[in-house]
Formats: C-alpha cells, sequence, structure tokens
C-alpha cells in the first residue's frame, strides 16, 4: 500500500492496524529488525533478538550486554509458528 501526499497522515495508523491484525514476529515476538547502529555510547546494551537469529550487521557485533539464547529465541519462533498453523 503506498499512501502518499493527503493520505500520508494515515500511515501510522494503517501500520498500526495491520500489525494488530496479523501480529508479524518482527513486531510481537522478535525484538530489533528495525534497529539502527546505537553509536559508540550505547554499546553496553545487548544485542537485539533479531540479530541473535540473523547475525550479520556489523554494528551489533560490538553490543557488550547479556543477550538471550539463540536456542530458547528459535523455539519461542517455532512455537510462534505452530500456534499460526493450528488457526
Amino acid at each position: 500500500m503506498i499512501l502518499e501526499g493527503r493520505e500520508s497522515p494515515l500511515i501510522g495508523t494503517v501500520e498500526a492496524a495491520l500489525i494488530r491484525k496479523y501480529r508479524p514476529i518482527w513486531n510481537t515476538l522478535i525484538d530489533g529488525f528495525g534497529n539502527h547502529d546505537p553509536g559508540s555510547g550505547r554499546y553496553e546494551q545487548a544485542r537485539s533478538g533479531w540479530d541473535i537469529c540473523h547475525p550479520g550487521r556489523e554494528w551489533a557485533e560490538k553490543c557488550k550486554g547479556v543477550v538471550k539464547s539463540k536456542k530458547i529465541l528459535l523455539a519461542s519462533i517455532q512455537k510462534f509458528m505452530d500456534q499460526l498453523v493450528d488457526k
């Protein structure tokens, strides 16, 4: 869906409605999909669930905080997906 010009104020409302209806995994279970480099002053925080499951963003590797177990995150993703199939 493309909203431009006079319709652009609707973007937030439409996005929120779609997230509420479809509950995408990156908005409900695994955080960090849209993250950007937090900058050198915040590398003490943990890597996001997204970066644990999808390594490759160089800046995320600099984050030194305690991270969640990849095994636990993948198990929670499997459970989430199984619930979708059951519906």
